[in-house]
């Protein structure tokens, strides 16, 4: 176990603006609070690292300004001493070009930039993790160079990529599409069967659009259509996603349609009898290399002015450009028409029988809806004329005909182009399916990019390598090799090592660790730097927006895991080379998730602080930092090695010096008499539903569960749950709500601040609500803190002043944020921490 705050305890390192911070004249980091560049903004720099480079530290992070999720640009900062930060301006935007002058990043997301600095080629190296901007399919990464740490940045011809992607050695392994991969998410139809299935891989990017529902297990080649609400959006995992909507950059828009092999079976009749497998994942067909022409439109964002108001005639595709005939267009049975329109506010009108759609008193016309598919179905040489007319304000268009021919040999028929509904040009922007992607061609499937690059999909067989989602890049600070450790499909943790430049992965060493844990957002430091034995890596769990756990392992050798031997569907587990996870920090890692860790001490003498995200998810632009004090102990926890982070509400550091400023301030209220409500229940017993509000009994402990709810596990110094979903607890849970816990200092003590570690359960969007009182002789109390319109979960904390002897909080409401009810199973106080001189 880790996380202790027991035995000989240090000072509380950095507390509220101290006396020993005032005399010094510094500005202490702020935690959880705004953090104030030299010009007095908010700096901007989440989920970022720091590079010291000779007397100066830059700090990347993503601008998070306009409050979004999508793309805003990559700022830098820069300081001497860690608390005064110039702000040095955006080194990558949504304008910067690739090698090849697409701008890849105009409608996508970056994320957790990290520099690097190589000596042999001196160029700074910046990476970052690229989505597109409304899933996180893509699981890709970009790299940037330049010759300064402000740039100018240009991105590497790779572009956005996947680490291993496109390697054909045998050892140069990435995820090969149409192979089996474990499928963590299955489980057996049987609880005896603890193993999973394998589902085909296929690609993730480019997005495609879901023109048809999921394939039927009994005949899959007959499709069906999804219906006309839905056509157009793009499906990504479970979610549905629309990358075509919200658009706020230039962007340029390709498309193409591509013919598909058969579907393959194969793994779904191999395990769905045995495992609950999803149809649309195990019954699967891949690209081949007959596609479409690749239809193209460049928007800007702005001012449309009177650009599309011109009445014009609409058009009908598929045109006769695709045709090999000068008369008719040349069409499958099951192929489909489309008509668009050029003008803006406009309604647009279709016949199939050959009369006329500008005729208002035809009852044979229809009104044509944005995606409506027109049928050209029939027997060989069925002939259908669609004509089309668009209105505006009473005024008619020319109208615009053609005529498709069912062909006799259907295999001369081309894959035809994907239509896109706007046409190029300028636009305010586009909001819920304004701008959307049709395909004429029965069972092709369409692919897209909004970055400028042709959209390829992979065929069966291409290795798309493996998916990088929150990810550092790492150099070891005593043999200068680089490394990418990063996160897979929230299953695996993998270990890369970088090419002599550190722009891309070495394509045969790689390894995973952790597989299954769902680890991500990793931070690495060698303890005592070149000198020292071990590489510790700390990382959060996945709990999207959420604080968790943290928790850390060490290996003696980065390297270690790259020998070891795959298995048959080629992967590398180099777990060995690791120890199991420890807790770091309590229960929610206080409210932050883990970034960077640097040392600004010696090697001999180092001084490590953690670097942390606190995320607002409602409002990213808010989100703020949390820098702590580290210590790491090789011989801690056993000789497992240990590390210690405690909280402070500010942390004072010296650079010039190596050290964190001690404050003074001292651990209060460590194992001191408290009083609470009535806890739950001490003896088992009960309806079966209700058992986790009830304490364990010895018999039950000595079978490994584990709850104890008295109130005195609220300042055991026992801050961390290792597992949430577990039977082993230590916290104070109180048998209803509202409920108080109260704590007897013994004499009065100039107060500093208060921390409070409350029960989430994985990331759970649960809050609590509360006050912190204060008094002198138990019975007359005064409000020193109240946050009874708390929306923050996790960790909190409040400075606060005065000599008290007692110190109470008393919770009102454990409420769900993302339901907007009462959340009363998931009270309870894991630590109370008062601080004070």
């Amino acid at each position: 176990m880790a996380a202790l705050l027991t035995g000989a305890l240090p000072a509380a390192i950095g507390a509220p603006a101290s006396q020993a911070a005032a005399a010094s004249g510094s500005k202490p980091i702020p935690n959880g609070q705004p953090f104030n560049d030299t010009a007095g903004d908010p700096i901007d720099a989440h989920g970022g690292g720091v590079l010291k480079k000779g007397d100066t530290y830059y700090w990347v992070g993503e601008n998070r300004a306009g409050g979004g999720y999508i793309f805003n640009g990559v700022n830098l900062y820069t300081s001497k001493d860690l608390e005064n930060w110039t702000n040095a301006g955006q080194i990558l935007s949504p304008d910067t070009r690739d090698t090849q002058g697409n701008r890849i990043l105009g409608h996508s997301k970056v994320e957790r930039p990290k520099l690097l600095f190589n000596e042999k080629t001196k160029k700074y190296v910046l990476w970052g993790h690229w989505e597109t901007a409304a899933s996180y399919a893509a699981s890709e990464v970009i790299v940037a160079t330049a010759d300064k740490p402000e740039g100018p940045y240009t991105i590497t011809s790779a572009g956005h990529f996947r680490p291993g992607a496109g390697n054909e050695g045998e050892d140069a392994m990435g995820n090969r599409v149409g192979q089996l991969v474990e499928d963590w998410d299955t489980s057996a139809k049987s609880e005896s069967n603890t193993d999973h299935a394998y589902k085909p891989a296929q690609a993730d990017y480019p997005p495609r659009i879901t023109a048809y529902n999921t394939p039927n297990s009994s005949n899959p080649e007959n499709l069906t259509y999804v219906s006309d609400d839905d056509y157009g959006s793009t499906q990504a995992g479970n979610s549905w996603t629309y990358e075509l909507n919200d658009i706020g950059h230039d962007v340029t828009l390709k498309a193409k349609a591509v013919k598909m092999t058969a579907f393959d079976k194969s793994a779904y009749d191999r395990y769905s009898p045995d495992y609950n497998t999803a149809v649309g994942d195990y019954i699967v067909r891949y690209p081949t290399s007959a596609q479409s022409a690749t239809a193209a439109a460049e928007y800007k964002i702005g001012d449309p002015g009177t650009s599309h108001d011109a009445l014009v005639a609409p058009a009908v595709s598929p045109t006769l450009k695709e045709s090999s005939s000068s008369s008719v267009v040349y069409v499958k049975s099951k192929d489909v028409a489309f008509v668009t329109s050029a003008t803006a506010d406009s309604i647009s009108y279709f016949t199939t029988d050959g009369s006329d759609p500008s005729n208002a008193s035809n009852t044979a016309r229809k009104r044509y809806w944005d995606g409506m598919r027109i049928p050209l179905a029939g027997a060989a040489g069925t002939k259908t004329t669609v004509k089309a007319a668009t209105e505006k304000g009473g005024r008619t268009s020319a109208v615009t005909s053609v005529t498709y021919e069912v062909a006799a040999d259907e295999s001369a028929v081309p894959i035809f182009q994907p239509v896109i509904n706007r046409e190029a040009g300028t636009y305010n922007t586009f909001g819920y399916k304004e701008l959307r992607i049709f395909s004429p061609s029965y069972g092709a499937e369409t692919y897209f990019t909004m970055d400028g690059r042709d959209p390829e999909p992979a065929q069966k067989g291409d290795n798309i390598g493996y998916g990088s989602r929150d990810f550092t890049v790492y150099q070891d600070e005593k043999t200068g090799e680089a490394y990418l450790v990063t996160a897979q499909d929230h299953i695996y943790m993998r270990v890369w090592k970088l090419n002599d430049d550190f722009t891309d992965v070495v394509p045969d060493m790689e390894y995973d660790m952790y597989a299954g844990d769902h680890r991500e957002a990793p931070a690495l430091i060698r303890n005592g730097g070149k000198d020292g034995k071990y590489v510790y890596l700390m990382t959060s769990s996945q709990s999207g927006w959420s604080p968790n756990q943290a928790q850390y392992g060490r290996t003696e050798d980065m390297d270690a895991g790259f020998s070891k031997p795959r298995d048959e569907y080629g992967y590398r587990n180099g777990q060995d080379a690791w120890t199991g996870l420890q807790p770091v920090g309590d229960n929610t890692t206080y409210g932050s998730q883990p970034t960077k860790i640097l040392n600004i001490g010696t090697d001999s003498k180092p001084t490590y602080v953690y670097m942390g995200d606190r995320w607002r998810s409602d409002l990213l632009m808010k989100s703020t930092y949390v820098w702590l004090p580290l210590k790491i102990d090789d011989a801690g926890n056993g000789g497992k090695g240990q590390m210690d982070l405690r909280f402070t509400p500010t942390l004072d550091v010296d650079v010039k010096k190596g050290k964190i400023v001690d404050s003074g301030d001292k651990l209060l209220s460590l194992n001191k008499p408290v009083t609470a409500s009535a806890q739950v229940k001490t003896a088992i017993g009960g309806p079966t539903d209700s058992l986790e509000d009830w304490e364990t009994t010895p018999e039950q402990e000595a079978q490994g569960m584990y709850r104890h709810y008295n109130a005195e596990q609220a300042n055991d110094g026992k801050d961390y749950d290792v597992d949430i979903y577990d039977n082993v607890e230590q916290l104070y849970k109180s048998s209803g709500m509202p409920f108080s816990w109260a704590v007897d200092l013994g004499k009065a003590k100039d107060l500093s601040w208060v921390g409070l570690s409350f029960k989430t359960v994985g990331g759970s969007d649960n809050v609590h609500r509360y006050s912190v009182f204060a008094s002198n002789d138990g019975q007359k109390w005064t409000e020193v803190a109240d946050n009874t319109q708390n929306n923050r979960i996790g960790y909190q904390s409040h400075e606060v002043t005065g000599k008290y002897r007692y110190v109470k909080v008393t919770v009102y409401q454990s409420f769900d944020m993302a339901h907007g009810k009462s959340a009363d199973w998931s009270r309870g106080l894991y630590e109370a921490t008062v601080y004070g001189r």
